[in-house]
């Protein structure tokens, strides 16, 4: 990659499989941004390790440190395959429209887990957001939504918390793993689990 090319919003490490086309469709910029972007690399010797420059859609753009990791500053950037007019992504079959300043960059190692308590959401959330995506399953380098705030869902009935009950008291407690309870109550954040609240406890 040129030194010379500075206004990267983040790094792009290419895995197998990628091209210049998908790793435009799943960032959301334009192909030919993305080209322009990284000109000492030829689409044709695409390797897997190549580090890439994704680009802003502006050098206007700069961004935001409470924003999502790697993604924040690329914004208004077309419409690039699942993208729409406000420059948001739609993930498949949800019907969510995620903003492009609210996509992050999955680190090496990431769970889904991790990325609720990062960002503070529910599994739900995160899942009605990237529909398209196998939370289970992901990937350094995938590019996921995650949404300014929680999307409600009904929950289920199990255990009432006490007052000093917390997501950490009650992992203790029972005796399951923080991440088996975020999932199996796929409505709460980690901050909600407090004192009247219902949580079900894994099987």
């Amino acid at each position: 990659m040129s030194e010379t090319q500075t206004n990267c919003a983040y790094r792009y490490t290419v895995r197998r499989g990628d091209s210049f086309y998908l790793i435009a469709q799943r960032t959301g910029v334009q192909l030919r941004d993305l080209l322009e972007a990284n000109p000492d690399i030829p689409p044709a010797r695409l390797t897997v390790g190549d580090v890439l420059c994704i680009p802003y859609c502006s050098t206007a753009d700069t961004p935001a440190a409470d924003q999502p990791d790697q993604g924040g500053g690329n914004t208004d950037c077309g419409n690039n395959g699942g993208e729409n007019d406000n420059g948001g992504h739609t993930d498949g079959g949800s019907g969510y429209v995620c903003p492009a300043n609210r996509r992050a960059v999955v680190q090496e190692g990431q769970t889904a887990s991790d990325l609720q308590l990062r960002y503070n959401l529910s599994y739900h959330t995160l899942k009605t957001a990237n529909a398209d995506k196998d939370l289970d399953s992901l990937n350094g380098g995938d590019v996921i939504c995650v949404p300014e705030s929680n999307i409600a869902c009904p929950l289920p009935a199990s255990v009432v918390l006490g007052d000093s009950d917390t997501l950490e008291t009650i992992a203790t407690q029972y005796n399951v793993p923080i991440a088996s309870l975020l999932r199996v109550n796929p409505c709460l954040a980690p901050e909600d689990f407090t004192a009247g609240v219902t949580v079900r406890l894994p099987d």
